[in-house]
């Protein structure tokens, strides 16, 4: 699926904006704090119904505003052209698909996929295991599509344990859900697993031109111990789970360990490295999705000359030409891109928040 159409009201300090994408790459300038960055948000916005940038909605509606709303038109490979759409003010939350109401973030973001790699991309690295489960879970769901509804089996059934540790309820009564917990978690444990296996000889592929010289390992651990199954875990630490009012081991603990010639990668290597690593990552996880699914995703990549050095960013840029994604990209200048490789490109600046074509 790709974005052909894309229409922004009200969103940070994009007033108004609206334009034709190209299929294949879309090269954003103009100089900071002008809205590029916010246009690649508004993007991932549509997809995720959340911002990689900031948790808070009062971030994201103009100053001058109430709301803002996004709407787009998907390309699904054909003539066909799917609207989405996205209003939302403090208080509320509407999300159109397809001219239908919908509820399930799920929905939206099965039909549009979007990765991000942006200057706070090294928090996967550095941050706590939620951001690692949340790169997993991302590309699990996009290429296994019964994930999500274990995912959905497995998180109601921890809340109701936990709910009943928290409201004194018997150890009997809080053990009606450990079978649950232990069948969509053998399940959710097959298909993280399968995934990362998946996604590990493109990453290598990818580490060798980049780190020619260093050994990169990536580790799916998870959530319990790998000896026992859940049922033995959950059964084992029932009185201490009890005592601190949830439960302690399950895929809702997973992690990704990532080192770097042996050293975990969170104190290991500087951070230009991190966000080198991370960036090499997501491309692995465009990789794998378009040879899973057999079509596109969309990539943004913001601000791509800032985070490289001149060498990098040319093999960087030749690696994602050679992809199948849909690209957006930002730079200060135009010229600090090159896009000569790509059939199918447009060039757009943005000043003020206005966005202009350029020809």
């Amino acid at each position: 699926m790709r974005l052909a159409h894309l229409h922004i009201q009200q969103f940070r300090n994009l007033q108004q904006v609206e334009f034709d994408a190209s299929s294949g790459v879309n090269l954003i300038s103009g100089q900071n704090a002008t809205g590029k960055t916010s246009l690649l948000e508004a993007i991932y916005y549509l997809s995720h119904v959340r911002s990689f940038r900031t948790q808070h909605i009062s971030d994201l509606i103009n100053h001058q505003a109430s709301f803002f709303e996004l709407f787009a038109r998907l390309h699904q490979g054909s003539a066909t052209l799917t609207p989405v759409g996205i209003w939302r003010s403090r208080q509320k939350l509407q999300i159109r698909l397809n001219q239908q109401s919908i509820k399930r973030v799920a929905d939206i973001a099965a039909c549009f996929p979007v990765l991000a790699i942006h200057p706070d991309s090294y928090r996967l690295i550095t941050a706590g295991p939620a951001e690692r489960r949340q790169f997993i879970d991302w590309g699990v769901f996009h290429v296994e599509h019964g994930f999500f509804h274990a995912w959905q089996r497995y998180k109601r059934a921890v809340t109701q344990r936990n709910a009943a540790f928290r409201s004194g309820q018997s150890l009997k009564l809080c053990q009606l859900w450990d079978v649950e917990l232990d069948e969509t978690a053998v399940r959710i444990d097959a298909l993280r697993d399968d995934y990362v296996r998946q996604l590990t000889p493109m990453l290598q592929n990818l580490v060798s031109r980049f780190f020619p010289d260093r050994e990169v390992v990536i580790e799916y651990r998870r959530g319990w111990a790998a000896d026992s199954s859940l049922l033995e875990v959950l059964q084992h630490t029932i009185q201490r789970d009890r005592q601190r009012g949830h439960t302690s081991a399950g895929p809702h603990r997973a992690d990704l360990y990532i080192r770097v010639d042996g050293q975990s990668a969170q104190t290991g290597i500087s951070r230009g490295q991190q966000k080198m690593l991370v960036a090499l990552l997501r491309l692995a996880q465009a990789m794998y999705f378009s040879q899973a699914n057999n079509k596109p995703c969309v990539l943004l990549y913001d601000d791509l000359p800032a985070e490289l050095d001149a060498n990098h960013r040319q093999q960087i840029i030749k690696v994602i030409q050679s992809m199948r994604v849909q690209l957006f990209v930002t730079a200060i200048e135009p010229e600090q891109v090159d896009l000569s490789a790509w059939k199918h490109k447009k060039m757009f600046h943005v000043e003020q928040g206005r966005l202009q074509e350029l020809v």
